[in-house]
């Protein structure tokens, strides 16, 4: 199982966006992109990947959503728009939570309100990967079996947030030696675990 967190911290938590201004919404391009490049790889959709993004922008933050790729129903696409489109009406179904309530939003997705530091802290240290320019290069550190890679969209992981992850165990790991976007780096997440896959 392959495991992301998405920190997105300006997306909104209602679902009143417009699908036709994504970068208005505190940038649901990104958050979209983030979920696409996750699940699917040319027309096909990963095997025992998920992807949780927390998003925290008002009205109603924390809000968490879930999406398994071994449940996955069907969905009208996999661009940008249509991954919008999933995240609106999964908030649609995440309505009035109260904290820590989880409900399902349809065929592998689930929305809970339930924060970022809570999530990370219920995975186990070994397998807690979070990305930072200034982390080990992933090609020189040893990966377990069931990884999980922490990130932030397009806001930079706040320094407290980091020193939390580090406080819990996490490892802090570096993709390469320039900035990237966020959904860049779950393609190279992805490449460097098919390539270890491929070799064992």
């Amino acid at each position: 199982m392959r495991e992301f967190i998405l920190r997105a911290r300006k997306a909104p938590t209602a679902p009143t966006f417009s699908l036709d201004n994504l970068p208005a919404a505190g940038h649901m391009e990104v958050v979209a992109g983030c979920i696409s490049n996750a699940l699917f790889y040319a027309n096909h959709v990963r095997e025992a990947t998920t992807i949780n993004v927390v998003l925290e922008g008002g009205p109603e933050p924390p809000k968490t959503i879930r999406i398994d790729s071994a449940l996955l129903g069907s969905l009208d696409g996999f661009d940008e728009r249509s991954m919008a489109k999933m995240v609106q009406q999964t908030l649609e179904a995440g309505r009035g939570l109260s904290l820590r309530e989880e409900r399902e939003a349809g065929g592998g997705i689930t929305i809970a309100k339930t924060a970022f530091e809570h999530l990370v802290q219920e995975r186990s240290p070994e397998s807690l990967f979070y990305l930072s320019k200034r982390g080990s290069d992933i090609r020189e550190l040893p990966l377990p079996e069931n990884p999980t890679f922490v990130f932030s969209d397009y806001l930079s992981m706040p320094k407290k947030s980091e020193k939390y992850l580090s406080r819990l165990g996490a490892t802090a790991v570096s993709l390469g030696p320039r900035m990237l976007f966020a959904s860049h780096c779950i393609i190279l997440v992805h490449n460097e675990l098919d390539r270890r896959e491929r070799q064992r």
